[in-house]
Formats: C-alpha cells, structure tokens, sequence
C-alpha cells in the first residue's frame, strides 16, 4: 500500500480490489481496496464511492 493511497481516497480516487468486483446487471461494485468503503464504477478505472442511502436500498 502506498503511502498516499489514503489520501486519494480523501479526494475520493478510489481503486478496487479486483477479485472481489461484481456485475450486478446495471454497475460494477466492490470494495476500496485502501479504505474499504463501498464504491462503483462510473468509467474505465474510475471509481466513486457509493452514497450511505443506496448502500442501504441495495441490502
């Protein structure tokens, strides 16, 4: 883990952990492999953290 890998995660540059994404027929989505917050993806390697209020829709 790199050292600035916490705060591109401040300025919301989240990454993946790869193995753990999944397609749930709409978006890709998994886990920030720095923070752990829910994120998903909005473009090619580029990834968003997911609001409180859809994480809690979702479930």
């Amino acid at each position: 883990m790199s050292l600035l890998s916490p705060i591109a995660c401040m300025m919301g540059r989240h990454e993946p952990k790869r193995s753990k994404v999944e397609w749930d027929g709409k978006n890709y989505s998994g886990h920030c492999r720095h923070c752990g917050k829910p994120i998903e993806r909005v473009t090619h390697r580029n990834w968003r953290e997911i609001p409180p209020e859809e994480v809690a829709q979702s479930e």
